[in-house]
């Protein structure tokens, strides 16, 4: 069963979720607490800011991209209440994080950016739409877009007619332009229709490095560039900053880092997957040729997954046919004789910490054709480790086991945390009604997040759809944000739901959700938007590390708008890791039986209900303090601070904060009980903890203390309270 808490009422909620609980109607929380940043009907704001005369934002507002600050970035079509626009000048790119503030970036038919003034964004035939769908921010701010080009035949033609600009809002320029000399070809010219190039292939990082999947112009380089089958060297794979790209990996030309191997000489893309992160380090899985190369790559081995580090090189993550770790002598290889093997991996899928997750098949060793050909993995160069694999119980289905894993929906964070959908075997309790779900948490300690036909919460008995492709996502908070498609209840269609391992499932966004766009001007949600793409180190253009969501919506009268709202983690402030044997977040139970009372943590020799770790104050006027009671009457106790989930025994009780740990301050019991920060002290708890408020860093918070009865749960002498969870 899903439940909003971990089995109780929570002390402290969002305002949304507490909204949610007394509606009459089911709501998510994006209509309750998220910012409309535009709406069709909102005015037209040039540059500067002002209102354009007569036109507004039409109904064609597309997919927004999003960056740390809060800044959207999107392409819509305008209306003019006067002069009907033309091709030319009807689409514009827009910009801005709050609705007053957003501002026109680019338009068609303006100058481009850095290039002469007579070349134009459109194209021959006179169409501003020549602007990119495709638009990108890096997290840091930097705008990413491509247009069509055009002088009337003066100096542009079809090939040199199409680029990519980048810079700051105010500071765009031409990054890169179809018929200039790609680096590292003998000259060749780049012949990609960046206007048209998907959102997948190209991007840039927080410090100027972008990567670049292109194509080469037919003829041009030495050796010349050619698309013959068995020698196709059209394409290839470039990282760098703008106007020092490396040449990465090209067709037909023996990619470095591997042995000699040549990559695809055919029709097929010499890569399907590439990412970066903020190390400048670059994923990205290689295609080889099966008839090129010494040695040349086999049936068996032609597909490989990659690192790229500038200055280094090239180095193999895993390739087709290597052992697969956690196997007995199984190899990553395709489950049928085809041998058309290639990793499963979500859009993004590499992090910070230079490790990736993917789905692979399995072949050989003890790997049985149905049963255990399937698996996830996880790690670094030099550091896989298995995850899941098909045949293992899938946690809290009752003995039942994975069937497999959506191969393009495994994800997860930089503490390690996975997160993907899975197949069960069907039988027993198990039936195509209720065969796949969506699994969190670390490998060894995975849970259920959610099940198909599951009634979800908030949502009036509304039941859960197949999870099979749907959308998901997570960030560094230990969040995952999840589609389906509803059915049954009061919120049938299309909706998003937000788990961590606090606050459990709640809804964002449900179809029927209202919105009141201006005061008054209430519109109600049919449809809804969302960018999977990477933004580097494992966030999406549309969901950040900091719980920022960024949506586009339909509203059933035809018009749009974008919201971003702010997912919080649980509350802001939340109480967690109860040692009252009900709390299904954490599955360590107390070490000697020593269950607390609801809401406490694990029993101890004085108070067998256990201990309690509460606040006062709020994070807005940074005047939250620590209250520990239950505690033995005059011991000293340890109030701690913790940057990551983690669920051990600790003592007599269970400790679940972990990552980088933090003594806040020691604190002699007054009758059992103490706080951080108290009258004495003259630092905050954010100060002495190094956060700020509204800074969006998720802390964890116990109290551990001193219990030295010798014969209570030998052989331990300390015990903890319950913890706090607190997003400043």
């Amino acid at each position: 069963m899903l439940r909003l808490t971990s089995g109780r009422p929570v002390a402290v909620l969002t305002l949304a979720v507490a909204c949610l609980a007394s509606s009459a109607a089911a709501q998510g929380s994006m209509s309750l607490s998220g910012t409309i940043l535009v709406a069709t009907g909102d005015p037209a704001r040039d540059f500067a800011g002002v209102p354009i005369p007569n036109q507004t934002i039409s109904t064609a507002i597309e997919e927004c991209a999003l960056d740390e600050q809060g800044n959207v970035f999107f392409r819509a079509l305008m209306f003019d209440s006067v002069t009907p626009l033309t091709g030319v000048n009807a689409f514009a790119y827009f910009h801005g994080a709050s609705r007053t503030g957003l501002v026109m970036a680019v338009r068609g038919g303006d100058p481009a950016p850095g290039l002469a003034p007579t070349i134009l964004l459109r194209t021959s035939a006179g169409s501003s739409t020549s602007l990119s769908a495709a638009v990108r921010l890096s997290p840091d701010g930097e705008l990413w877009w491509a247009s069509k080009l055009y002088d009337g035949g003066v100096t542009v033609t079809s090939a040199n007619d199409d680029a990519l600009f980048s810079g700051p809002l105010g500071s765009q320029a031409v990054v890169l332009r179809d018929g200039e000399v790609a680096d590292g070809t003998g000259g060749a010219l780049f012949g990609e229709l960046f206007a048209s190039a998907p959102v997948a292939f190209f991007g840039k990082n927080r410090n100027g490095v972008m990567y670049l999947r292109a194509a080469l112009a037919t003829g041009t380089g030495t050796p010349a560039v050619v698309t013959t089958f068995g020698a196709n060297n059209s394409q290839g794979l470039w990282v760098g900053p703008a106007g020092a790209l490396t040449l990465v990996a090209r067709k037909s030309t023996p990619i470095q880092g591997l042995g000699g191997e040549v990559g695809i000489d055919g029709s097929t893309a010499i890569t399907s997957h590439v990412e970066i992160n903020d190390l400048d380090n670059v994923l990205f899985e290689v295609a080889l040729s099966t008839t090129q190369g010494s040695p040349a790559a086999t049936a068996t081995n032609d597909r490989a997954l990659m690192v790229h580090t500038p200055g280094s090189g090239n180095q193999v993550l895993v390739r087709e046919g290597d052992t697969a770790p956690g196997t007995a002598g199984g190899t990553f290889n395709s489950i049928a004789a085809t041998n058309l093997w290639a990793p499963g991996l979500a859009q993004s899928a590499w992090t910070r910490t230079n490790e990736v997750v993917f789905v692979t098949e399995l072949r050989g060793g003890n790997t049985v054709s149905g049963v255990n050909d399937r698996a996830i993995y996880r790690g670094g160069v030099g550091t896989l480790a298995l995850v899941a694999r098909r045949g293992d119980a899938a946690p809290g289905t009752g003995g039942a086991t994975w069937a497999g894993f959506t191969a393009t929906s495994a994800l997860h964070d930089a503490s390690g945390r996975v997160a993907f959908q899975g197949f069960l075997n069907l039988g027993g309790a198990v039936t195509s009604f209720n065969s796949t779900g969506i699994w969190a948490g670390l490998p060894g300690n995975l849970q259920l997040v959610v099940r198909e036909n599951d009634v979800l919460p908030g949502t009036g008995g509304s039941r859960a759809g197949t999870f099979n492709g749907a959308k998901l996502y997570t960030n560094d908070a230990g969040q995952v944000l999840f589609q389906t498609l509803l059915s049954g209840g009061t919120s049938a269609g299309e909706a998003l739901f937000v788990w961590d391992a606090i606050g459990g499932v709640r809804p964002v966004l449900l179809t029927g959700d209202v919105f009141e766009v201006n005061p008054g001007d209430f519109r109600t949600v049919n449809a809804f938007g969302g960018l999977v793409a990477s933004n580097t180190d494992g966030a999406t253009l549309s969901f950040g590390h900091d719980g920022k969501l960024a949506l586009r919506l339909n509203f059933t009268d035809g018009t749009s708008a974008i919201v971003v709202e702010r997912l919080v983690p649980g509350g802001l402030v939340t109480p967690f890791c109860f040692g009252d044997g009900l709390d299904a977040a954490h599955t360590t139970n107390c070490p000697c039986g020593n269950t607390g009372a609801a809401g406490n943590g694990c029993g101890n020799s004085v108070v067998a209900s256990g201990a309690n770790l509460s606040t006062t104050g709020t994070t807005g006027l940074d005047t939250i303090a620590l209250q520990g009671s239950g505690m033995p009457a005059s011991v000293s106790c340890i109030y701690l601070q913790g940057t990551a989930l983690d669920d051990a025994v600790f003592g007599d009780g269970v400790r679940c904060t972990g990552g980088t740990l933090l003594r806040l301050r020691t604190r002699t019991n007054v009758s059992g009980a103490s706080a951080f920060p108290d009258s004495t002290d003259t630092i905050t708890l954010s100060a002495r903890g190094g956060v700020s408020p509204g800074s969006g860093a998720v802390r964890y918070y116990q109290t551990y203390y001193r219990n030295s009865a010798a014969l209570y749960c030998p052989p331990e002498t300390f015990n903890v309270t319950n913890g706090i969870v607190i997003l400043w």
